[in-house]
């Protein structure tokens, strides 16, 4: 596991000492995150390496997960989409009472008694409920520009109980909430397997291993198979790209989590979709793709895309930005905040716009470079996980009352 000096080289010996002095001051101090689950999603990977390098400062946090059987996580997933502005996500009555049945017990497991407790998401949301000490924060890394307003009302009333809600845009705050909020974008991680470096030669041999061919142009999408995600239209956008580039390739990387049961149904979707050509390649965590093998795939696309019709942040472009891929993407949530039109990237309307962008990267390598290496620049200032440590770390300070 990385230490925290390990990254000075890359953000500076200044963002390194601030973090030490800062992580001294809640030394003694117990803190605790919930999610739903250890793997698959961006939140799984942020707590993966924040909790590991915030216990190496010798802060005492843990990091727990939710246990529930698919009737919960499906009713989790609706909730989700629901919060996310689907109109048609209905949340029954009975399946309200067993998401707080089920929360209630994971209550009685968990070790909730700290001095900050963090809640990410809707899933564990409930807990608060059996709340006994400390200081509580909601981080919610969900689009709820525009919920589902039957939704959120059952939420609501425990969103309250919290004493602060952390948001990924200012936009994202719901109208009167009525405790404090802030703003906190996720981040990734530098060193680890899915973002480190590596060299061509190891790039190029997990490329083979799947059959994809180095030698000619890959572009692709790094999603959750889901709807939000909007895989067949990345699939639209290689097609339309491919007549005028008929040597081009795309790859649709995604993982299934436990807390997703659409997962399985999308994936199905997108290789009914895909059909017979033998150009566009599926792939998922139960073909062997884990962290590294999504590090070369992302290494080796001319341009990444993210087509998403919703999307809280999106890490995964934050990915590709930090290894110098251009992306194409839709005008969804966070991914303004990364894709800056025409620097880093290019913001698009629809498959039309999107494949004309895509061409236009793929017959000037130049401007690929140039706005790949803008890229990089901007998620080094921004989106890095010592700049989600620094902001972790002072909102619990400021929490616990040791502003000095």
């Amino acid at each position: 596991m990385a230490r925290i000096e390990d990254y000075a080289p890359i953000v500076g010996d200044g963002a390194v000492d601030t973090i030490r002095r800062m992580a001294e001051i809640i030394k003694g101090e117990k803190a605790v995150h919930v999610n739903a689950t250890s793997y698959g999603g961006g939140v799984a990977e942020i707590l993966s390496r924040m909790i590991p390098l915030a216990r190496s400062l010798g802060i005492d946090v843990t990091w727990q997960t939710l246990k529930g059987d698919i009737d919960f996580f499906k009713v989790t997933k609706k909730m989700h989409n629901a919060l996310q502005g689907d109109l048609g996500a209905s949340i029954s009555d009975e399946e309200f009472k067993l998401y707080l049945k089920v929360a209630a017990e994971n209550a009685s497991m968990l070790d909730l008694g700290a001095d900050v407790v963090v809640i990410h998401d809707p899933q564990p949301l409930p807990l608060v409920r059996q709340r006994e000490r400390g200081k509580w924060a909601w981080r919610c890394h969900i689009d709820t520009s525009t919920p589902n307003e039957a939704a959120w009302s059952r939420l609501e009333p425990m969103v309250r109980m919290y004493d602060l809600a952390i948001f990924s845009m200012e936009r994202y705050i719901p109208k009167r909430l009525a405790i404090p909020a802030i703003i906190d974008y996720p981040t990734i991680d530098p060193l680890s397997p899915k973002n480190a470096p590596m060299k061509p030669e190891e790039v190029e041999k997990v490329l083979e291993r799947y059959g994809v061919d180095p030698d000619r142009p890959l572009i692709g999408q790094v999603a959750r198979f889901d709807p939000w995600k909007n895989p067949l239209g990345a699939i639209d956008v290689y097609r339309q790209v491919k007549a005028a580039v008929p040597g081009l390739q795309i790859a649709m990387i995604g993982s299934f989590a436990r807390d997703d049961p659409e997962g399985a149904e999308w994936y199905e979707r997108v290789v009914r979709y895909a059909g017979r050509d033998k150009d566009v390649f599926v792939l998922s965590n139960l073909d062997g793709v884990g962290d590294l093998e999504v590090n070369a795939f992302q290494r080796a696309f001319s341009v990444a895309l993210q087509l998403s019709n919703r999307e809280g942040f999106g890490l995964t472009v934050t990915e590709a930005l930090w290894k110098g891929v251009p992306v194409v993407a839709k005008r969804a949530g966070g991914i303004p905040l990364q894709v800056i039109d025409g620097t880093t990237g290019f913001l698009t309307e629809g498959i039309k716009d999107a494949s004309e962008r895509v061409a236009l990267l793929l017959r000037r390598p130049w401007l690929a470079r140039e706005l790949g290496e803008r890229g990089r620049r901007h998620v080094r200032l921004n989106f890095l996980i010592t700049k989600g440590l620094s902001n972790y770390l002072r909102m619990h300070i400021e929490l616990v009352g040791k502003m000095g």
